[in-house]
């Protein structure tokens, strides 16, 4: 979860909504960056963080009973190997092509971990793609340049989804990614978004995004928290994106 104070309490986006939004930002891209397969390459983007969430074996509060953001110290109490296992099978059931992508991102999250289970799952999968790629035709350099769409997206949806943006018009940096540029944000004088350098098909769009705010402070229980959750009515917020260079 995205957690995020706010003024009637706290503002909540779930993994699987920034992961949407992530594809909806891959959806504007400029025509050039559209390989082939580019509905499993969306599919693959908006499928990146599913399996995040489950209440029954991660604890989504702090010591103090609040609701946890993911980037806190500490993190999930999840078991890492678990969901990369998840994730990679649910992306079989799709599409070798999705499953290319997914495995890059497992390798993101996960190349550091020092447990000899993930560190196997993860050269198995690195294997297999060598065989995915040859079925699809494609080189590493393609791969590549694949996932690196998928960076930028996952890394801009996250930046709007926690709020980073500065309200002074300072520029924040998104990454390194498409095309190996440095990408960055910022917000006009109209409070639209702005991306240098541009890298979208239209020179301004609207995208948005679901949340729900809650209202209750602190919780007992993770049980607590989902339930609260369940009932708590959805919002809808709208952003736009300009390029006012």
């Amino acid at each position: 979860m995205i957690v995020r104070h706010h003024t009637d309490g706290w503002k909540i986006i779930s993994h699987y909504t920034h992961a949407l939004l992530a594809g909806k930002f891959a959806y504007q891209l400029k025509q050039e960056l559209r390989y082939s397969h580019w509905v499993e390459t969306l599919t693959a983007i908006t499928d990146h963080d599913d399996h995040m969430v489950d209440f029954d074996a991660t604890n989504y509060l702090t010591n103090v009973g609040t609701p946890r953001d993911f980037m806190m110290d500490g993190g999930y109490e999840r078991d890492a190997i678990k969901h990369a296992k998840k994730l990679y099978a649910a992306s079989k059931q799709k599409s070798g092509w999705i499953v290319l992508l997914i495995a890059r991102h497992l390798q993101f999250l996960y190349g550091n971990d020092s447990n000899q289970e993930m560190k196997q799952f993860l050269a198995d999968s690195a294997e297999k793609s060598k065989t995915l790629r040859k079925l699809y035709g494609i080189n590493k350099k393609i791969e590549d340049d694949l996932y690196s769409i998928l960076l930028f997206c996952d890394r801009l949806s996250l930046i709007i989804c926690g709020e980073e943006v500065p309200e002074t018009g300072r520029k924040l940096e998104i990454n390194t990614s498409i095309n190996n540029k440095t990408y960055s944000i910022n917000r006009n004088e109209d409070n639209t978004f702005q991306v240098s350098p541009w890298i979208f098909e239209d020179d301004s769009f609207e995208v948005d995004f679901e949340y729900k705010i809650l209202n209750q402070v602190n919780f007992e229980s993770n049980q607590e928290l989902k339930e609260v959750l369940e009932s708590s009515s959805v919002k809808l917020q709208k952003i736009r994106f300009k390029n006012s260079n």
